[in-house]
C-alpha cells in the first residue's frame, strides 16, 4: 500500500482535471528551486558557520537534495496517463515540498534553540514564513499545503516556546495563526482553481466539438467581422477554392483572399475588385441572400450569406455543381424520351403552343402526327430489343428530314409528331410528308436483319384546324386514321368530316358500352334449308341491336367498334347462351349457328369454357352446333388460334367457313384446319344469273367442298332463278331472304311446328 492515496474529493474529480491540477504544481520549476536552494543553502550555512553546528550543515545539505530532487524532474503528458501515473508523478513533487518544507523548519528551529544570535533567529523566522507563503503556491493540492505549512510553523512556533520569553511566544503564536491563515487562502484559491479547470475543460471539449463540426461540415463557412476580416473558416471552405490555409488566416480581410482566389485560377477573367464590389453590394442590399459563383474551372458553388447583429456576416458555400448537373439531367428527362432522347409529349405540346403564339399574319404551322406501318409484327416477332434500335433509327431519319427550326417528337410506343412552321402551308407539309414518307420506306438494318416498315402520317394546319395545342393533335391524329384507311405509307390532311365521323364514333362507343350494361342485344334467327328437299335443317342466330332511340342497328354498324373495344367478347358470350337456349326448344334434328368473332379467339381458354357452359346450360346435343368463322380467325394462322379450333372441335361442336371467296388464301385455311361447310359470299350469288365467272366460281366451290367432303350453303338466296342455279350446281343448302326472312325465336318455333305438322301429314 502507497503512503499516499487520492482523496475522496480527488476521486470525484474527472480525470482531465486531475491531471491538470498536478501539471500545475511544477510551474515555473527552476526559480523555486534555484530560489528555495539559494536561501536555504545561504541561511543554513550561515548559521551553521556562525554556531559551528554540525547538525545545521546536515539539514542545509538535505533540504537543498530535496528540492532539488523533487522540483526539477518535472512530468510531461499527464493528461494522456491513467490516474495511478498521474499519481505517481504527483508522489515526488510531495517528496520534495515536505522535505524541504520539513527542513526549513527543523533548521529554523535548530537556529532558535542552538544558537543565541538574534540575527541568526531572525533569519530563521524569516526563512519560515518565506517557505509558508511559498508554500500557498502549491494550492493545486490543499493537502500538501497544510502538511508543508504544519512541517514548518509547528517546528518553529515549539522552538520559540522552548526558547521562553513574551516576544518570541508572540511569535509563535503568531506563525501558527498565520500558517492557517495561510491553509485558508490556498484552499479559496484551489477552489476557483479547480473550477476554472473545469470550466476551461468544458469550454476546450466545446472548442474540439465546434471545430470537428466545422470542419466536417458538406459546406464551406468562413465569418468576417464588423471590419471585414476574417475571424473563423473550417477547412471545407479551403478546399471548395483550392486556398493556402498559410494566406487565408484569421484577421486577414475578404479583399486579400478574393486577390489569392484569383490567383490561384478561380476567377481568372474578373479582377478581385470586381469581385469584392459585387459582393460587398448584395451584403449591404440585405440581410441575407443566396446567389450562385460561377468558376473557371466550370465549377458552380452556391453562397449563402447572413448579417450578424455584430456587423459581420456569415457565408456559406456549397459546390452545387454535380446537383445542377442531375437537376439539369433530370428536367432533360421528364421532357424528352428516353429511348430516342426527343421531346416528348409534354415538351411537344409546349413547343407547339408557342409555335402558334408567335406564328406570323396569313401563316400556317403545320403539325404532323406519325405511325410507323407494320410495327407491331416486327417488334413481337423479333423482339424489343430490335424494335428499339429502330425507333432510334426512325427518330434519326426525321431528324434528317427537317430543318433546324422545326421540331420531331416522340410521343408514345411508335407514334412520332412534327411541327413545321414558317414555310408556305399545305405545300411546305405536303413536301415534307413525302420525304419522311420516302425516307421510312428504305429497309433498316438492325444487325444482320432487315426489317422494312414505313409510316402513315396525318396533318392538321393551324389556326385553321384548332387554336390550340391539344386540338391539332387530334385532328391530325385523326387524319392519320385516314391515311391508314387508304392503305398505309400515306399521307392525309385533316378535313371537318374527319371530326364529325369521329364524334359519331364516340357516341356509338358511348351507346355501346351503355348497352351491354342494359342488355339492349336481341337475337333473330334466320333458316338454312336443304335443297334437295326444301326443309328448315338450321338457323343462323344473327345479333341484332335494339337501340332506344334509334331502333334496330344491325351487326354491320356497331361489330366492327365493339371488337375495337373489347366488348364482342361479353356480347358474344351472351349471344352463344342465347342461341343455345333457343335452340333446345326446339326438335333434335334442327342446327343453330353463331357467329364468332376473330377477337373472341384472342380470349383463349376462356372462349372454350363459354362455349362448354353454355352447351351444359343448355342440354342441346354438341353437333346441332355451328360456329361460322371468316379468315380473319386464321389470318396470322398461330398455332394457337388451331389450339383453340382444335380443342373446340373435341367438344363436338361444327365448324363453317364464312364469307368463302372473298380473301386471299381461302384453300390454305381449308387445308390447315378441315371445316364442316363453306359458306359461298352472298356476292357471288347476286350475279350468277347475269355473270358467268359467278357462275363458275360457285361451280368451283361447289366441287372443291365436295370432294372434301363438306357441305355447300349458298348465301343471299333473294330469287327463285338463284336457288334453282345453286340446286343446279349441287350445293346442299341455301340460305337467304327468298328462302327465310330472319325472325325472333318466337316465329322460328312456330315455323317449325308447321313444317313438322305438314311433314307429319304427308308422312302419314
Amino acid at each position: 500500500m502507497d503512503w499516499f492515496t487520492l482523496s475522496k474529493s480527488d476521486r470525484a474529480l474527472p480525470l482531465p482535471v486531475y491531471a491538470q491540477l498536478v501539471t500545475r504544481l511544477y510551474q515555473t520549476p527552476l526559480t523555486v528551486t534555484v530560489g528555495s536552494g539559494c536561501y536555504i543553502g545561504l541561511l543554513g550555512g550561515l548559521a551553521a558557520f556562525r554556531a559551528n553546528d554540525l547538525g545545521l550543515a546536515v539539514l542545509t545539505i538535505s533540504a537543498v537534495s530535496f528540492v532539488l530532487f523533487g522540483l526539477l524532474r518535472r512530468p510531461r503528458f499527464l493528461e494522456q496517463r491513467s490516474a495511478r501515473e498521474i499519481y505517481k508523478s504527483e508522489v515526488p513533487f510531495w517528496f520534495a515540498a515536505l522535505g524541504s518544507s520539513s527542513a526549513v523548519g527543523a533548521l529554523s528551529a535548530r537556529a532558535i534553540i542552538a544558537t543565541n544570535i538574534p540575527i541568526v533567529h531572525f533569519l530563521a523566522l524569516a526563512l519560515a514564513m518565506a517557505t509558508m507563503a511559498i508554500a500557498q503556491r502549491n494550492y493545486h493540492r490543499p493537502r500538501l499545503v497544510a502538511a508543508q505549512l504544519i512541517s514548518v510553523a509547528v517546528p518553529g512556533a515549539l522552538a520559540c516556546f522552548i526558547h521562553g520569553g513574551i516576544e518570541y511566544g508572540v511569535l509563535g503564536v503568531g506563525a501558527l495563526i498565520l500558517s492557517f491563515m495561510i491553509w485558508r487562502t490556498a484552499f479559496a484559491h484551489h477552489i476557483d482553481a479547480q473550477e476554472i479547470i473545469i470550466k476551461d475543460k468544458i469550454l476546450s471539449e466545446q472548442n474540439r466539438r465546434f471545430n470537428a463540426a466545422l470542419n466536417n461540415m458538406a459546406q464551406g463557412l468562413c465569418m468576417f467581422d464588423g471590419d471585414g476580416r476574417l475571424v473563423v473558416c473550417n477547412r471545407k471552405y479551403i478546399e471548395i477554392y483550392g486556398l493556402s490555409e498559410d494566406v487565408v488566416r484569421p484577421g486577414i480581410d475578404l479583399m486579400g483572399i478574393l486577390k489569392h482566389s484569383v490567383e490561384v485560377g478561380n476567377h481568372s477573367a474578373r479582377d478581385a475588385e470586381d469581385l469584392h464590389d459585387r459582393f460587398v453590394d448584395k451584403i449591404v442590399s440585405s440581410d441575407s441572400s443566396t446567389f450562385l459563383n460561377e468558376l473557371e474551372d466550370g465549377r458552380t458553388i452556391a453562397l449563402a450569406h447572413e448579417r450578424m447583429r455584430s456587423g459581420g456576416w456569415v457565408t456559406t458555400h456549397e459546390d452545387v455543381t454535380e446537383r445542377r448537373r442531375a437537376e439539369a439531367r433530370i428536367a432533360h428527362m421528364a421532357r424528352h424520351d428516353a429511348l430516342t432522347d426527343l421531346p416528348n409529349r409534354t415538351f411537344f405540346q409546349e413547343r407547339l403552343t408557342e409555335a402558334l403564339a408567335r406564328i406570323p399574319a396569313h401563316k400556317q404551322v403545320a403539325v404532323m402526327c406519325l405511325d410507323l406501318d407494320r410495327f407491331k409484327p416486327v417488334n413481337d416477332t423479333l423482339g424489343h430489343s430490335v424494335g428499339d434500335a429502330i425507333l432510334q433509327q426512325v427518330a434519326e431519319r426525321l431528324k434528317a428530314c427537317v430543318r433546324e427550326n422545326d421540331s420531331v417528337a416522340r410521343i408514345g410506343g411508335d407514334e412520332f409528331a412534327i411541327i413545321q412552321s414558317a414555310s408556305t402551308q399545305p405545300e411546305g407539309a405536303s413536301v415534307l410528308a413525302e420525304r419522311i414518307v420516302s425516307a421510312l420506306d428504305h429497309p433498316f438494318y438492325v444487325g444482320a436483319k432487315q426489317v422494312c416498315i414505313g409510316a402513315s402520317i396525318g396533318i392538321s394546319l393551324g389556326p385553321n384546324d384548332g387554336l390550340n395545342a391539344n386540338q391539332l393533335l387530334v385532328n391530325a391524329d385523326l387524319a392519320l386514321y385516314q391515311a391508314k384507311a387508304r392503305g398505309r405509307a400515306r399521307y392525309s390532311f385533316f378535313v371537318p368530316e374527319m371530326d364529325l365521323e369521329m364524334q359519331t364514333k364516340r357516341e356509338l362507343e358511348e351507346d355501346l358500352r351503355r348497352a351491354v350494361v342494359n342488355n339492349e342485344f336481341e337475337m333473330v334467327y334466320q333458316p338454312v334449308i336443304d335443297t334437295c328437299d326444301g326443309k328448315i335443317s338450321s338457323f343462323e342466330a344473327l345479333l341484332r341491336w335494339s337501340h332506344p332511340s334509334k331502333g334496330i342497328i344491325l351487326p354491320g354498324d356497331f361489330i366492327s367498334t365493339a371488337e375495337d373495344m373489347g366488348l364482342i367478347v361479353p356480347i358474344g358470350e351472351w349471344a352463344l347462351r342465347e342461341a343455345c337456349s333457343k335452340a333446345s326448344a326446339w326438335p333434335t334434328n334442327i342446327g343453330i349457328s353463331v357467329n364468332l368473332s376473330p377477337v373472341q379467339f384472342r380470349s383463349g381458354e376462356k372462349l372454350v369454357r363459354s362455349v362448354a357452359n353454355a352447351l351444359a346450360v343448355s342440354g342441346i346435343d354438341p353437333k346441332r352446333l355451328e360456329f361460322e368463322v371468316t379468315e380473319g380467325v386464321l389470318l396470322d394462322e398461330t398455332l394457337e388460334t388451331l389450339t383453340i379450333l382444335q380443342e373446340l372441335r373435341n367438344l363436338g361442336v361444327r365448324f363453317a367457313l364464312d364469307d368463302f371467296g372473298t380473301g386471299y388464301s381461302s384453300l390454305s385455311y381449308l387445308r390447315s384446319f378441315p371445316f364442316h361447310r363453306i359458306k359461298i359470299d352472298q356476292s357471288f350469288i347476286r350475279d350468277i344469273d347475269v355473270q358467268p365467272e359467278a357462275l363458275s366460281i360457285v361451280r368451283a366451290v361447289t366441287d372443291l367442298g365436295t370432294n372434301l367432303g363438306m357441305s355447300i350453303t349458298a348465301e343471299g338466296i333473294e330469287t327463285a332463278e338463284q336457288l334453282k342455279h345453286v340446286q343446279i350446281e349441287g350445293c346442299s343448302h341455301a340460305q337467304g331472304y327468298y328462302v327465310g326472312m330472319p325472325m325472333d325465336a318466337k316465329n322460328a318455333s312456330r315455323v317449325l311446328e308447321k313444317a313438322f305438322s305438314v311433314h307429319g301429314r304427308e308422312a302419314a
